[in-house]
């Protein structure tokens, strides 16, 4: 009896020893973590777009582009529509000022607007990044080579007329864009790759468009004007589909009849890739410009302003390659 009892007292103290005792901690995997840090390593920031117009395919993609890559890294994107309007995307700057963001990316509607905005928004320590067109105050210029990618576009015009229509005299209209000063380097770089490889062609008439609409209003006042028109290159693929669609329902969509953009845009591919009289358009990497922006919004971020702009590269696009840029 003597000996259970022991045995009971001994196995009590063990229980309230246990009880008493501190349990080891649960690891836990966050602590030695930088709390700011999402998705390896990538910091939380907030970055908005200010784009120039969502009525450009061109600039939906990019932004489309900018917030699937912000959400695959862990960043927050705002994108707004600048709807062509400098008064608005300037609200919309001071908008994600008040908002505190960490960047701003801005394809401007006009530079000249965006001088005391800009400020304001160093001035409050964020990052301001340009896009397509620089302007005063920008930390970072990501850009197309303007003039180059006119020149691309008016070679491969020019190339096509030769080979189509031989010393044939052709009628051309170039859909240009002066009011964006940086845009008649593109216009200049058109009509001088055309001349340089099809000299018997005739520009009759270089006319502003940019947007679909645009773009259908100027081929409707060009076949009144000039009928036998045989050749549009535009700007964009954006004014240059709106041409498709005038020119197609006037018929007068011959074998030999040209239409050529640039941007690379999902509905001017996939008329290419149909052997339509789309025949050509400029690959500028829309989808990948999204990603290009915020990396480099983030360097800046981190390591300070960029002095040398940063190209996005070009790449002519026919029926013979079109295959290499339709994501199927």
């Amino acid at each position: 009896m003597k000996k259970l009892l022991k045995a009971l007292i001994v196995m009590l103290s063990l229980v309230l020893v246990a009880g008493c005792s501190t349990p080891a901690a649960t690891p836990d995997p966050t602590a030695s973590a930088d709390p700011t840090a999402t998705n390896g390593g990538t910091k939380e920031y907030t970055i908005a777009y200010s784009v120039q117009t969502l009525a450009n395919p061109y600039f939906v993609t990019v932004s489309e582009g900018f917030e699937k890559y912000g959400q695959e890294i862990g960043i927050k994107t705002i994108v707004t529509d600048g709807k062509q309007d400098a008064a608005a995307q300037v609200s919309q700057i001071e908008n994600f000022i008040a908002q505190q963001v960490d960047a701003i990316v801005i394809t401007p509607v006009n530079d000249k607007a965006l001088e005391d905005v800009v400020k304001q928004a160093t001035d409050a320590g964020i990052v301001v990044i340009a896009a397509n067109q620089d302007f005063p105050g920008s930390q970072a210029f990501v850009t197309i080579p303007e003039y180059d990618l006119g020149k691309s576009l008016g070679d491969v015009t020019g190339k096509y007329i030769k080979d189509n229509f031989g010393d044939e005299e052709v009628q051309v209209v170039v859909f240009d864009y002066p009011e964006v000063e940086s845009i008649i380097a593109r216009g200049d770089g058109i009509r001088e790759g055309i001349m340089e490889f099809a000299p018997n062609a005739k520009i009759v008439q270089s006319i502003s468009a940019n947007t679909p609409e645009k773009g259908a209003a100027a081929m409707e006042a060009v076949l009144q004007k000039y009928p036998d028109v045989q050749v549009v290159a535009g700007v964009n693929d954006a004014a240059v589909l709106g041409a498709y669609e005038v020119v197609m329902a006037a018929g007068k969509n011959t074998d030999k009849f040209y239409l050529g953009g640039m941007d690379a845009t999902e509905q001017a591919l996939q008329l290419i890739k149909e052997g339509t009289i789309y025949r050509t358009t400029i690959d500028i990497n829309p989808k990948g410009t999204g990603k290009i922006l915020i990396d480099t919004a983030i360097d800046v971020i981190e390591n300070g302003p960029k002095t040398e702009p940063i190209a996005i590269s070009l790449n002519p696009v026919t029926i013979d390659n079109v295959a290499q840029f339709i994501q199927e």
